[in-house]
C-alpha cells in the first residue's frame, strides 16, 4: 500500500531530523502532511524537491493519511492519537505517553520486526527510548553469540533526551550565569547548567525513577529477563547532544576480550574502537549514525564479564532514523 506519512511536529528538533532522513532514504510517499497545532499557517513542507503544505492537526481529516508520527508533547498525543485511529491511521508515538505499558507496541525494527504486525493491529506503535534503544543494540549483539546473566549500566544522558525544553534551558541558563545573572530552570529541580543531576524524573517506591523504570521494561520486553538481573541508573548531564554510557555484562558462557572484540567490530550497528581512542560526544557523536564503542576491558577477578563505554546521538540514531524504519516498517505490512 503507498504510504500517506502526516506527521505532527514537523518543525521540533527530531521533526527536522525525521525530515532530513526520509530525503536521505528517498522514502517513496504518496502523499506526505505536515501538521501544525496553529490554524491559518501559510507555509510548506519540501521533501524531495516537493512541497507539502501544512495544515492545522484539529482540522484535519485523518482519512488522508494511514500513517502518522507524533512528535508532540504527551498532552497533545493523547489528544491526538484517538482522532487519528478513528479514521484508521496506525500511530507511531514518539511523545512515550504509553512508554512501559502493553497499551501500544514495542517494536526495535532491528531486533523484533514481526511484532509491527500487532502494533497495526492496535494503530499505536511504541518506538523505545533512545537509552533503551542503545542498550538494546549493544546488548542483543552480545547476547546472541555469549549470552547475558547480569548487565549494570550507568547512563549519562544528554539533555536533548528532554526535548526542546532540555537544550533551551541548558542554552539559556548558560548564557545567564556566564554573564553573573541568575538563572531560572522551570521544568527542573535544580539547574542544568555546569551542573549534574543524580536522577531524571521522579522516583517510585523501589527507588528507581520512572525514566529507568521504562528502560528496565523495555530491556526485558525486547531481550527477555537477564538471570542475574539488570540494573541502570541515569544522571542528566550539561550536554546538549549525544547519550554516553559505562556498560558492565557478564556473559552466560566463557569468552574471551578478542571475541567481544569481534562482537563489537561485526556488527553494522556498532563502530568499535581501540581502548586508546579519546572520544567525546561533541567530536565524535553527533551526526553519527552508529553506536561508538570504545574502552573496552576484561574484569581480572571474573573471566566472564566484561565492561566498556558506548556513546549515540541520540536524536539522530536514537529518535529520528529510528522512527523512519518504523514507518518503512509500516509502510511494508499495510
Amino acid at each position: 500500500m503507498a504510504l500517506k506519512l502526516a506527521v505532527y511536529g514537523y518543525d521540533t528538533d527530531i521533526g527536522k531530523l525525521v525530515i532530513e532522513t526520509l530525503e536521505e532514504q528517498h522514502l517513496p510517499l504518496d502523499d506526505f502532511f505536515p501538521l501544525s497545532p496553529l490554524s491559518g499557517e501559510y507555509d510548506a513542507v519540501m521533501i524531495d524537491k516537493k512541497n507539502y503544505f501544512v495544515e492545522a492537526v484539529d482540522s484535519f481529516d485523518f482519512s488522508k493519511a494511514n500513517v502518522v508520527l507524533l512528535l508532540s508533547t504527551q498532552d497533545e498525543s493523547s489528544r491526538v492519537i484517538s482522532m487519528a485511529q478513528e479514521k484508521g491511521c496506525v500511530v507511531i508515538d514518539n511523545s512515550h505517553l504509553f512508554s512501559g505499558t502493553d497499551k501500544g507496541e514495542l517494536v526495535v525494527p532491528e531486533l523484533n520486526p514481526y511484532d509491527i504486525k500487532h502494533g497495526i493491529d492496535k494503530k499505536l506503535i511504541v518506538p523505545a527510548m533512545a537509552p533503551s534503544l542503545m542498550l538494546l543494540l549493544l546488548l542483543s549483539a552480545v547476547s546472541d553469540e555469549y549470552g547475558l546473566a547480569r548487565v549494570n549500566v550507568t547512563s549519562l544522558e544528554s539533555v536533548s533526551e528532554l526535548g526542546r525544553l532540555g537544550t533551551e534551558t541548558l542554552a539559556h541558563e548558560s548564557t545567564m550565569l556566564l554573564n553573573g545573572l541568575p538563572a531560572e530552570h522551570p521544568g527542573f529541580e535544580a539547574q542544568l547548567a555546569f551542573n549534574l543531576h543524580p536522577r531524571i524524573g521522579a522516583v517510585d517506591e523501589d527507588g528507581y525513577s520512572d525514566h529507568e523504570n521504562i528502560i528496565k521494561y523495555e530491556v526485558k520486553e525486547i531481550l527477555g529477563k537477564i538471570e542475574r538481573g539488570f540494573d541502570i541508573t541515569c544522571m542528566q548531564v550539561p550536554v546538549f547532544y549525544g547519550h554516553t554510557m559505562s556498560v558492565s555484562v557478564e556473559t552466560e558462557d566463557y569468552a574471551t576480550l578478542d571475541d567481544i572484540k569481534n562482537v563489537f567490530s561485526n556488527s553494522a550497528l556498532i563502530s568499535f574502537n581501540d581502548i586508546d581512542a579519546f572520544l567525546t560526544p561533541v567530536t565524535d557523536i553527533i551526526n553519527e549514525r552508529k553506536i561508538m564503542v570504545s574502552r573496552l576491558r576484561q574484569d581480572n577477578t571474573c573471566a566472564k564479564t566484561f565492561s566498556f563505554i558506548a556513546m549515540m546521538d541520540n536524536t539522530r540514531r536514537g529518535e529520528a532514523i529510528n522512527l523512519v524504519e518504523l514507518v518503512k516498517l509500516v509502510e511494508k505490512s499495510l
